[in-house]
């Protein structure tokens, strides 16, 4: 088993051939051939807009 701990809210296994977290209480899962995916579907639940200093939602900036 690997552990990967993104951030304090999310801390992400790979075990037994899948990535696994929690969302919500509940055990997700995600096969481990498949990181993109993973990644994409980890990011849905966890990323927050970025806020300008007034409050209000802003598009990041590459």
């Amino acid at each position: 088993m690997s552990v990967l701990s993104v951030s304090a809210d999310l801390t992400v296994w790979c075990k037994h051939g899948s990535f696994v977290w929690n969302e919500d209480g509940h055990e997700m899962t995600h096969p481990s051939d498949d990181p993109v995916g993973a990644a994409r579907l980890i990011e849905r639940h966890y990323r927050a807009p970025l806020e300008e200093d007034d409050g209000a939602p802003v598009t990041p900036r590459d």
